[in-house]
C-alpha cells in the first residue's frame, strides 16, 4: 500500500548536499510520514532521501511537542 506524503519544496541551500551524497542540491523537498510501515521502505523514484527525526517542523522552523519522521528528498549533481 502506498503512503500519502504531502511534499512540500524548500530551498536547496537548506540542507547539505553531503547528506545525500551530492555536491549540488538542485531540487528538495520535505514531508512528515506518519505511515505504519518502516520509514526505511519509503523510496521516491529518481530522487535520493533521508529520514530524520525532528523535533521542530523544517518547514515552520516551530518546536514540536513531539519528535516526529521526516523524509527528506533531493535532486542534484555528483561530483565524478
Amino acid at each position: 500500500m502506498k503512503s500519502q506524503l504531502k511534499w512540500t519544496f524548500l530551498h536547496p541551500q537548506e540542507v547539505d548536499p553531503a547528506a545525500f551524497g551530492l555536491s549540488e542540491i538542485l531540487a528538495l523537498k520535505v514531508a512528515r510520514y506518519r505511515g505504519d510501515l518502516d520509514i526505511r521502505s519509503v523510496c521516491v523514484r529518481g530522487w535520493k532521501s533521508f529520514a530524520d527525526l525532528l523535533d521542530w517542523h523544517p518547514v515552520t522552523g516551530k518546536r514540536l511537542d513531539t519528535a516526529q519522521w521526516f523524509i527528506f528528498t533531493a535532486i542534484g549533481r555528483q561530483e565524478k
